[in-house]
């Protein structure tokens, strides 16, 4: 199975291909894209080098992974776009990760933390976040996807009673108050806090050979809040 992967709703975005036979990888490569919202226009030619570089045909990608969300609102609505037109026009099968869980498949099964929280800074004064536990097999999302004040979070965290590996810029931009957590929590490394093109392939993977398949037409962003535009029309209709 030939898979391409897109990851454009974090500043870092990026693209994958990847390429499994007989439930092993024998190809696997991915490209960062560093650059803020500016890598929406880098994705198509990226993805497009990794392609020929790997000598993959048009027809041979049998599946296309990308993340939805929550993030960038524009970041999200480019990948997923390129994503829809490619599972379209190749007639390929499409199916949507959300950010989160992207994030959680960072940190590998050989951490002892008992619990994961990937948080992800959504301005106005909220973050995205969802809390995962491990299990036999690997980390298992508790919570649904939250846009949430990082004060509630805090408290959401502390009612779980567990030591937990915190990720994702949301730690930087809420600094003051999640290092209140010190006492029953870790920061994971920087390199760990942003969603990996990588991820969403075998993400993808998995999700496919558990019978999963998206429609490409009707596959939603996963904004978790009204965007800021459909926010101020609603202000503005109320006035």
């Amino acid at each position: 199975m030939k898979i391409i992967a897109i990851e454009s709703s974090s500043v870092q975005g990026g693209v994958a291909i990847l390429e499994i036979k007989n439930g092993r990888t024998v190809l696997q490569r991915s490209l960062a894209l560093k650059r803020g919202l500016v890598h929406g226009k880098l994705l198509v030619p990226a993805l497009d080098k990794m392609l020929k570089s790997a000598h993959w045909q048009k027809n041979d990608p049998d599946l296309v992974a990308v993340d939805i969300g929550p993030g960038s609102y524009t970041g999200v609505r480019v990948g997923l776009a390129i994503a829809q037109t490619i599972a379209y026009t190749l007639k390929i099968k499409i199916i949507g990760l959300a950010s989160l869980d992207i994030m959680a498949g960072n940190i590998g099964p050989d951490n002892e933390h008992q619990y994961l929280c990937p948080i992800i800074d959504a301005r106005w004064n909220q973050v995205y976040a969802s809390i995962y536990k491990k299990s036999a097999g690997g980390y298992k999302r508790q919570t649904d996807y939250l846009a949430i004040n990082p004060d509630d979070l805090v408290r959401l965290i502390r009612k779980h009673k567990g030591e937990f590996l915190l990720s994702g810029d949301g730690l930087r931009a809420y600094a003051d108050i999640f290092k209140g957590l010190t006492d029953c929590a870790e920061f994971a490394p920087e390199g760990l806090w942003f969603p990996r093109a990588r991820n969403v392939a075998l993400l993808g993977y998995q999700a496919h050979k558990n019978g999963r398949s998206d429609n490409p037409l009707k596959l939603p962003p996963l904004y978790l809040r009204p965007t800021e535009a459909e926010y101020n029309l609603k202000n503005k209709k109320g006035k």
